[in-house]
């Protein structure tokens, strides 16, 4: 009789396991009691973390396309969604993006390439035209405004701007005059170098955020592109 009873204790547990199946994927983010934000992915698309993120909270993520497919098991509680945002993206190795704001409020986060191989060819040809040079006048990032778009960028001191809204920048005068020219509502690409490695960056038109001076500097230090 024990024996008929530990048969049928036994099939009632392999009876619950085959009707419960594996532990399937999923992904949520939420906040919590303390006021953080918190997400927690076990297996999951990115792209399905990247509709969570429109549907609660109308963010849109871009330049990732080519990963949405990629499969994730990451968790992580922060203050804000902003900081939120980063704490995932640095989970996926991604060093170089834009954060996008409309009213203060986060819209979009811009994936841009690390390093910029894709230039045209009519730029390629200013660009070998400049190399001639042995000496150019930059604008030098000195430091940076707190809580403005160049903080959201992670743009740091001794950064060089040197192209701003497809203008090539020679002086700190030049990219203050470009600034002016743009609305705050428009969307605007500028390249930085930091370190010899060229960043494509994506940010809104109007005040960037930054100190800067006009300096001259050797073409050596801007690297073997520019």
């Amino acid at each position: 009789m024990k024996r008929i009873r530990r048969l049928l204790f036994y099939f009632l547990c392999l009876t619950v396991l085959c009707a419960t199946g594996p532990v399937n994927a999923s992904n949520e983010i939420t906040r919590v009691w303390n006021g953080n934000i918190i997400i927690e992915a076990r297996d999951s698309f990115l792209i399905e973390i990247f509709r969570e993120l429109y549907d609660k909270y109308a963010v849109e993520v871009l330049g990732l396309e080519s990963r949405e497919s990629d499969k994730i098991t990451f968790s992580f509680e922060a203050e804000t969604l902003e900081s939120l945002l980063r704490g995932l993206l640095r989970y996926l190795g991604v060093k170089n993006f834009a954060i996008e704001f409309a009213d203060a409020r986060l819209t979009r986060i811009v994936v841009v390439p690390d390093a910029i191989n894709d230039i045209a060819p009519s730029e390629r040809t200013q660009t070998d035209q400049w190399n001639l040079i042995d000496s150019i006048s930059v604008a030098q990032i000195q430091s940076i405004v707190e809580f403005s778009q160049a903080e959201s960028l992670d743009l740091t001191a001794g950064d060089i701007i040197i192209e701003y809204d497809g203008v090539r920048i020679n002086s700190a005068q030049q990219l203050v005059e470009e600034v002016g020219k743009k609305a705050e509502n428009s969307q605007v690409e500028m390249i930085v170098i930091r370190e010899q490695n060229p960043m494509r960056l994506i940010l809104a038109g109007g005040i960037i955020g930054v100190r800067i001076m006009t300096k001259k500097i050797s073409r050596e230090e801007i690297g073997p592109i520019y």
